[in-house]
This record gives structure tokens, C-alpha cells and sequence, in this order.
């Protein structure tokens, strides 16, 4: 892709946020992996940008969760948090609310690879609000925060509950649970499923799909505490 075009793609992103770039460099660098920039040694990565994205989206959720629910304390608070900037939710915008993943700038060995690292379009989602706040300002950027996460605010307490539930099921069985990967299927380049076992010896409790395996083992601790309250 031309210099012309990446532009143009980065210009159109911001567009739905009613944003005007002003200084286009940054959304470059959010937008390119660290192996780029191995073959293109005047450019930089989006290390830096991720560093400061992940530490405004953690604020900006906070002062959210701080306003929409007053009665809750602070590990309420932290739980609840923690739903909401999760992988699976923050990869979920960086793929169909930013379109982020399909403009990312890899070196061509890298390409072939990405399939395997969906922690990049988390990561890259981070980095692209740190190049807004720097460009735009914290008010626009927090702006663009509330416009995506407002459907979550009213639901981030039954998130939290879910998330939970690895926590809520070791409480209950009162032994160590083990999560095994038992299989990994690849869609396509960018959409892996994993499936989880949740175990204790050789016992199998639960069983969990998911895009991470990390969101997989979440649903089989859910499929083990639904077959523990109906027994």
C-alpha cells in the first residue's frame, strides 16, 4: 500500500469519529508492527503509542465506571474494569469498530504469522488511541471512548460477573483446576477458535470455545459451574 493510500485509509477511520488527523505521523506509528520497521528503518513501531493508549483507556473506563455506578466500591469497580477492557472486547474494536487489523503494516515474513498473534489487533487499538490523544487532545479522545463503550457501561457489573466465574468455580470446588488447550482450529488468517477442558486430575468439568484461550477457559468455567448448580 502507497504512503497516498495508507493515509487516506487512516483519514477515513477517523472520519466516523468526526475527527480531522492533524498529524497523520501518529496514526502511521499506531498503526505499524515492530517487524516493519525492521525493513524500513526510518519508521517506528507502535510500542510507544500501546504504552500510553492502555493507561488513558484504563483512566477513561475508570471515571466512567465511577460515574454510572456510585454504590459500587473499588473492587467492584476493578472487576468491572476489567470486563470492559478485556482482549476479546478491545479486539473487537480495533476489528469491526476501528477496522484497524486489516491496515496494520507487518514485514512480509510477519504477515504470514499474524494469525497466531491476536494480541496485535488489542495491542494496535491501544496504540491508535494514544495517537489520538496526542493529536486530538484527552476530551476528544475520551469523546470517542464513551461513543463505543456507552452500550457496555449499563451491562459492565454482568460482565464482571461473567469474567468471573474461573474465580467463582476454583471458590467453589476449593482444588486446583487446570485449563488444557485441546484443540485450535484456524478459520481463516484471522479468526482462530480455541477449545479449553476445565480439569481437575484427569476429570473434565467444563468444556469452552473461544476466538483466545483465554475467552475459551472463561466459558468452560461457565459450562462446569452450569453443570455443578444443576447437579
Amino acid at each position: 500500500m502507497s504512503n497516498k493510500s495508507f493515509n487516506e485509509e487512516i483519514v477515513k477511520i477517523l472520519s466516523q469519529f468526526h475527527l480531522i488527523p492533524q498529524k497523520i505521523e501518529l496514526y502511521q506509528e499506531a498503526l505499524t508492527h515492530a517487524s516493519y520497521t525492521n525493513e524500513h528503518k526510518n519508521s517506528s513501531n507502535y510500542d510507544r503509542l500501546e504504552f500510553l493508549g492502555d493507561s488513558i483507556l484504563d483512566m477513561v473506563i475508570a471515571d466512567f465506571l465511577f460515574e454510572e455506578y456510585p454504590q459500587a466500591n473499588s473492587g467492584q469497580l476493578s472487576k468491572m474494569r476489567s470486563a470492559l477492557v478485556n482482549g476479546e472486547t478491545l479486539t473487537y474494536f480495533s476489528e469491526q469498530t476501528f477496522h484497524l487489523a486489516e491496515h496494520v503494516r507487518y514485514s512480509i515474513g510477519e504477515k504470514d504469522n499474524i494469525r497466531f498473534h491476536k494480541h496485535i489487533d488489542e495491542d494496535v487499538f491501544e496504540a491508535f488511541l494514544g495517537a489520538i490523544y496526542l493529536d486530538q487532545g484527552y476530551e476528544k479522545c475520551r469523546q470517542v471512548l464513551f461513543e463505543i463503550y456507552k452500550p457496555l457501561l449499563k451491562t459492565a457489573a454482568d460482565h464482571a460477573k461473567h469474567l468471573d466465574s474461573k474465580g467463582a468455580l476454583q471458590e467453589l470446588l476449593g482444588t486446583k483446576i487446570n485449563y488444557v488447550v485441546v484443540s485450535q482450529k484456524n478459520l481463516n488468517s484471522f479468526d482462530v477458535k480455541f477449545q479449553v477442558h476445565a480439569k481437575v486430575s484427569d476429570q473434565i468439568l467444563g468444556i469452552g470455545e473461544g476466538r483466545t484461550i483465554k475467552e475459551a477457559e472463561i466459558n468452560a468455567a461457565n459450562d462446569a459451574l452450569r453443570k455443578k448448580v444443576g447437579d
